[in-house]
């Protein structure tokens, strides 16, 4: 079984102030790339500020296993993943014309 799962930062974020506690809060979607499963799943995670919020793209990110309330919970959290380097040529890679 794999300890970590790939998560595609897409940049969309929205932010405001929680309605009962009055701290402010930041939403932002990913899509998690699941074992076994054809499509990357969307999924929203949270971050205090939108300065918290990674940059666009792929993160290989560690899931954390826990015990709360008896029941089993794995976490994962964007903010911690390690960038995964696209493997495209940048712009400034000469190209060979043919």
């Amino acid at each position: 079984m794999s300890n970590v799962i790939v998560v595609e930062v897409t940049g969309n974020h929205r932010s405001g102030t929680a309605a009962k506690s009055g701290k402010p809060y930041c939403m932002f979607e990913a899509y998690a790339h699941l074992l076994n499963i054809p499509y990357p799943q969307k999924c929203t995670f949270y971050a205090e500020t939108p300065q918290q919020v990674p940059q666009p793209g792929k993160y290989e990110c560690d899931v954390i296993a826990q015990v709360r309330d008896d029941r089993l919970i794995f976490e994962v959290d964007p903010r911690n993943g390690r960038r995964i380097s696209s493997g495209a040529p940048s712009a400034s890679t000469p190209q060979k014309s043919t």
